[in-house]
């Protein structure tokens, strides 16, 4: 995986980050092992053997097979975890976007924006950067020394990181309840879609754009012409969308209702049977899901496989 995914299935292996970084088989509830307890990590990231993930007190990179520190940078500082391609690229809360060596953690160069900023999207074909955060801008960032290419005027600050769709396209996420699509050859034509409620997050599968949004609803856009389709209210408020397979969606509002929906058939919505307090679903194959329980004594983490039940 290029980008952070909370969790990240890598074969039969499952790397979640919560309060800490855990290590798991997909076919047993306890960890392999646990790092970082108790610091505030977040979405994971792999390069080699290495697991990349960043924190409130810096960026880690830890031993795939150990969990052991193999280097640590920024400690006094938020670092978001990286996106990856020959170098792994940073945002951080004081407004630095990071260039790092993956293999040893050596700083290639760092370039500073106004307000926090979040790690960004990869255009290797222009060699640019996409990123936005706090202040109203995105910014195509120069892959090589961290250079203003160009930017772009935003009504609103950035949701969370831009997200990559199909085709290259670098989706951002804005508080007005717009998202705006950016084509991967670093032009600056933009497509707008428009929305009365600040969407979560964003997916592209075959012809179709699905958002989630903050009063809990899901709605659909033509992929070519960016025409809103439909709109489906869901949950009460804060649906979201989780790890899934190609043709699906995982969502959920607040780690409460969880549901999986199939994209060649989004009249049938299968919901999924969860118990107790839970976090941080993924689809494995088919139906089945897997999320996370935390446990206090010791603190940590087990996992739960569980069904979605499509009528």
């Amino acid at each position: 995986a290029d980008y952070p995914q909370n969790p990240l299935l890598i074969n039969d292996s499952v790397y979640v980050s919560q309060q800490g970084v855990y290590k798991f088989d997909r076919n047993q509830s306890e960890p392999l092992w646990s790092s970082l307890s108790g610091i505030q990590t977040f979405a994971p990231v792999i390069f080699e053997n290495r697991l990349l993930v960043g924190s409130s007190g810096g960026l880690y990179a830890l031993d795939l097979e150990s969990g052991a520190i193999v280097w640590h940078i920024e400690r006094k500082r938020t670092l978001f975890t990286p996106s990856i391609s020959a170098q792994a690229y940073a945002g951080s809360l004081h407004g630095e976007l990071y260039a790092i060596d993956p293999r040893d953690g050596v700083i290639d160069w760092r370039r500073q924006f106004d307000g926090w900023i979040y790690s960004p999207v990869i255009s290797e074909g222009p060699g640019l950067l996409w990123s936005g955060g706090q202040a109203h801008r995105i910014y195509a960032i120069n892959i090589e020394d961290g250079a203003l290419h160009h930017q772009l005027a935003t009504t609103q600050e950035a949701v969370f990181s831009p997200v990559e769709l199909d085709a290259g396209e670098v989706a951002f996420n804005l508080f007005d309840g717009s998202t705006w699509l950016i084509g991967s050859t670093g032009t600056v034509d933009v497509e707008k879609l428009n929305g009365d409620s600040p969407p979560n997050s964003v997916h592209a599968y075959r012809g179709t754009i699905y958002r989630s949004h903050r009063d809990g609803s899901l709605s659909a856009f033509g992929r070519r012409d960016g025409k809103p389709g439909w709109r489906r209210s869901l949950t009460p408020r804060d649906l979201v969308m989780h790890p899934a397979n190609p043709g699906y969606l995982l969502l959920s509002d607040n780690d409460q209702t969880l549901l999986l929906l199939d994209l060649g058939q989004t009249d049938t919505l299968c919901p999924v049977r969860v118990d107790g307090q839970w976090v941080l679903p993924l689809q494995l194959e088919d139906r089945t899901i897997l999320y996370f329980q935390k446990t206090m004594q010791p603190p940590g983490m087990t996992l739960v496989q569980t069904e979605a039940n499509c009528k």
